[in-house]
């Protein structure tokens, strides 16, 4: 396997906890190593203060739980596992962490549509902005399970429509994919793009399906059904180059499907 380690941004909430339960289940199947990140936001104080801030209660306490999680991650779960505590801005530090553990994806844990948690809404496409990393997006509410369908939303033709990671995805879970268009399947490019799909999913082995909402008034809510109606579901979005603000609405989703935004 390709991806040998997750980094998981805790603030050690139920919504992220989730995510590191979901985390651990793909770690279990690819020998991944987990890190748990959890940033400590210190307000714009004197420096004397940040220091009282650091070493008072709340931070041993943090550090703690966070040594807890690692050791029932390994001697329950049979994950390698480490953890970081960082001071300063979320949206800066995760970026660098990422690259400073070599990390491969990010995950988030989130309240989605309805929290109030830091990571919602525009926090959280700001988040996800910030990173050059796979990010998989996981709600308080979805369960842990094997992914047997796999939505793929390709929305004005990425770079990349099958990605490394999808296929690695549908190869473990031995799921089906199933590729969603916002284009008419019957232009030339969406055609190259089809072929592309045939002679890939064909030498792989990968059962899939070719689906369009390019008639949809509201394409990702299209998504999103559709992925609801199929068994265990996960939807993945690419960004290519675009901001994550434009996939809030799949991010946060009400039937609290799992997104994996690639970078």
């Amino acid at each position: 396997m390709n991806h040998k380690r997750l980094l998981i941004a805790t603030d050690l909430t139920d919504a992220s906890q989730k995510a590191i339960d979901c985390a651990v289940a793909y770690a279990k199947k690819t020998e991944a190593e987990i890190i748990l990140l959890h940033i400590f936001e210190i307000a714009d104080v004197d420096e004397y203060a940040k220091q009282m801030m650091a070493t008072n209660f709340l931070s041993r306490d943090l550090k703690r739980q966070l040594q807890e999680s690692v050791k029932e991650i390994e001697d329950k779960e049979g994950v390698k596992a480490n953890y970081l505590t960082k001071d300063g801005d979320l949206f800066g530090l995760i970026a660098e962490v990422l690259e400073e553990t070599k990390s491969d994806i990010l995950y988030l844990g989130t309240h989605g549509v309805h929290g109030v948690q830091h990571l919602t809404g525009s926090f959280l496409a700001k988040t996800i902005d910030n990173t050059n990393k796979p990010v998989w997006v996981i709600q308080k509410q979805t369960p842990v399970k094997s992914y047997e369908n796999v939505f793929v939303y390709i929305d004005e033709f990425p770079g990349e429509a099958l990605h490394s990671l999808t296929l690695e995805i549908a190869k473990l879970y031995n799921a089906q994919l199933h590729f969603v268009f916002t284009e008419p399947n019957n232009g030339f490019a969406v055609l190259e793009m089809v072929n592309t799909i045939k002679k890939t999913m064909d030498s792989e082995n990968i059962s899939y399906t070719l689906n369009s909402v390019s008639d949809e008034l509201d394409k990702q809510k299209c998504l999103i059904e559709m992925a609801a109606a199929k068994p265990s579901p996960l939807i993945i979005v690419n960004r290519d180059g675009k901001d994550a603000d434009a996939h809030i609405p799949v991010l946060t989703n009400k039937h609290h499907i799992e997104v994996l935004c690639l970078y």
